[in-house]
């Protein structure tokens, strides 16, 4: 589709520092005088989680997982903790003293979207959570979104019926959470790929700092009118809500709405798409998850919590350490760049037996949303998306297969997913 892709591989900047590159952000992980990590490195030195592929991603971790809860690791050219184990993560999510949320996104969120609810805490976290929070509860999902879903998904789908093969990614996948999002929140939008381009460059700050802070300005000058409208005419969507909803008081000004929209598309379009790519992979690969996704409401809804487990879009969630502590065997310090092993934590054999086996019955309560009070807002609306798709693509094509000699491949290290998945849909309706 034209789009810039952050799930892609990037090629490693040259670099004049034997430690950082040059043409991303480079926060200063190891201070100089003071010591260099000293636990044994239990893989290659050459693997770098910010810019290899890593298709064999869990292999790697598994690996590293041996070494202990957390284990550091080379990311963005510099050192980084990675944490494996999934009760050292879910702790680590709760602790906003040792590793507060916002001095990562600080770094690599706030230049491109703005202030958000990620890089606030305390009261003023209560307080815009709050603001902007109400549509995304669950009955709020199903009262505003329930009506567009199928609708939404019938339409893309549309248009690609009857196509002896296609991309599900490019046809599919990308366009379709883009679409129930703007929708939502009433956003009109004349260029499809614009849109789709601002939402995929505002996530991609850490690798591409000019094309994400382009995207920010661009973005805000097309919204900007459209909040004036809906101050002045409020009408039934989101973005009416959270231009005169108030809080204990508070409003929301323009640049706390214009940022949480910054967060919303990434989040929306780009994490959603990568889910449900990985989803879909599974699922074709196995008969038996084919029938699962033509069955009930419930059999669908195992298969997503069990999709968001063994591939969670967001792998690896950056994150820094805000004080010094001793964690899980780790002397981590203030400023070093900490990575949430979300993949390695829903993959750890002592939570979840057979972690590599796709078993949609397990006891499944995964970490993909994060934990704690940052955890993600869309969730249910997310869930809702993939569940409605499998239900729409296995209603519309029961016969689609993986095109012959077009296997996908899963990668990506930090945002993880399928940059395509070909298919044969089949006779459909």
């Amino acid at each position: 589709m034209g789009c810039s892709d952050s799930s892609l591989p990037k090629p490693r900047p040259q670099s004049t520092h034997p430690q950082y590159p040059t043409t991303i952000y480079t926060p200063p992980i190891i201070a100089p005088g003071r010591p260099i990590m000293t636990i044994a490195q239990p893989h290659p030195q050459d693997v770098d989680f910010a810019y290899d592929p890593l298709p064999d991603l869990h292999g790697v971790i598994d690996e590293l997982r041996a070494a202990g809860p957390v284990v550091p690791v080379t990311y963005h050219g510099g050192r980084a903790w990675l944490i494996t184990g999934f009760d050292a993560l879910k702790e680590a999510f709760s602790d906003e003293v040792h590793f507060q949320a916002a001095a990562a996104y600080r770094v690599h969120s706030e230049p491109s979207m703005g202030k958000t609810i990620q890089t606030m805490a305390g009261n003023e976290h209560r307080i815009n959570r709050a603001l902007v929070s109400s549509p995304f509860f669950p009955r709020q999902v199903r009262e505003r979104v329930e009506s567009l879903l199928e609708p939404e998904a019938h339409a893309v789908v549309d248009r690609f019926a009857g196509a002896a093969e296609v991309d599900l990614i490019a046809a599919y996948a990308r366009p379709y959470p883009y679409r129930v999002i703007t929708r939502m929140l009433g956003i009109p939008t004349h260029d499809e790929q614009t849109f789709l381009e601002w939402a995929l460059k505002l996530i991609d700050f850490p690798w591409d700092p000019e094309g994400a802070l382009r995207a920010r300005q661009d973005f805000s000058a097309y919204m900007a009118p459209i909040i004036e409208s809906r101050r002045q005419q409020p009408a039934d969507d989101v973005l009416s809500i959270l231009a005169t909803t108030a809080f204990e008081g508070h409003y929301l000004d323009d640049e706390q709405i214009l940022s949480f929209c910054r967060l919303l598309f990434p989040a929306g379009s780009d994490t959603t798409y990568k889910i449900l790519g990985s989803l879909l992979t599974y699922i074709l690969r196995d008969p038996a998850l084919v029938a699962l996704a033509r069955g009930s409401d419930d059999e669908r809804a195992a298969l997503v919590q069990e999709g968001l487990r063994i591939e969670s879009p967001t792998a690896l969630l950056p994150r820094m350490c805000s004080k010094d502590i001793r964690f899980h065997g780790a002397a981590m310090q203030a400023g070093d760049w900490v990575l949430f092993g979300v993949t390695a934590a829903n993959s750890d054999p002592a939570v979840f037996p057979e972690p590599r086996r796709f078993l949609p019955g397990r006891d499944n309560k995964n970490l993909a949303f994060g934990h704690g009070v940052h955890f993600c807002l869309g969730s249910h609306l997310a869930r809702r998306e993939l569940e409605c798709s499998l239900k729409v693509l296995f209603e519309r094509f029961p016969a689609m297969c993986i095109a012959p000699g077009r296997e996908p491949s899963i990668t990506g290290a930090v945002m993880r997913g399928p940059q395509h998945l070909w298919v044969e849909p089949g006779a459909g309706a």
